[in-house]
């Protein structure tokens, strides 16, 4: 019995997936700073989102390179790759301590067009921000890492804080089939809990 249920659940997320989207989301980011002194700090310029199947995979570009993060929806797990010198590191990211938990989201009826895809408006609010998205049921929302109680995908979200105000518009939709190895972590890399690679850097 209890080999059916995980054939039917394999199943039954294989469908979902297979109906999904695949392939690549590039977003444009801007920037205002309140303080100008904060114009210096690293902050992404693009970010690309690459999708197919269970997987995800994130490339941030900033002013001193792209920062990586690999998703997997099934395990629920993300993993953050940095280059350190010649050594590679995976971070893995929790959900434990995620602020995503405080989001109070309010939706609205207004509606509208990115990419010539329907998106519904919705306010979030959480601890240390306020946001205003525009998000679709065109993809899947298991790859939202942003907004996790968000009733979908975001294509458009604009972040306010204390220090800044961030908006990221998604300025390219290429659906493709993707290389599998876009998702693979080089054998290489040195896999760590953030609390244990916390420690490593401060030997």
């Amino acid at each position: 019995m209890i080999r059916l249920i995980v054939i039917f659940l394999f199943i039954f997320q294989t469908s979902i997936y297979s109906q999904s989207f695949e392939g690549i989301i590039s977003y444009s980011i801007t920037h205002n700073y309140m303080d100008s002194t904060l114009k210096n700090k690293v902050m992404p310029s693009k970010l690309d989102f690459y999708i197919s199947g269970e997987f995800a995979r994130i490339d941030q570009h900033t002013k001193i390179g792209v920062q990586t993060t690999i998703i997997d929806t099934l395990l629920n797990k993300h993993i953050l790759l940095i280059q350190l010198m010649d050594k590679k590191f995976g971070i893995i990211i929790n959900d434990e301590n995620d602020t995503n938990e405080l989001e109070k989201i309010t939706y609205s009826e207004n509606q509208k067009i990115f990419q010539n895809i329907n998106c519904s408006k919705a306010f979030i609010n959480n601890k240390n921000s306020t946001s205003t998205v525009y998000f679709t049921n065109e993809i899947n929302k298991a790859y939202n890492i942003n907004f996790k109680k968000l009733k979908g995908f975001p294509l458009y979200y604009e972040i306010i804080s204390s220090d800044f105000i961030s908006s990221y518009e998604v300025s390219n939709i290429t659906k493709q089939a993707l290389d599998p190895i876009l998702f693979e972590i080089d054998k290489n890399t040195s896999i760590y809990t953030m609390k244990d690679f916390q420690s490593l850097m401060s030997q």
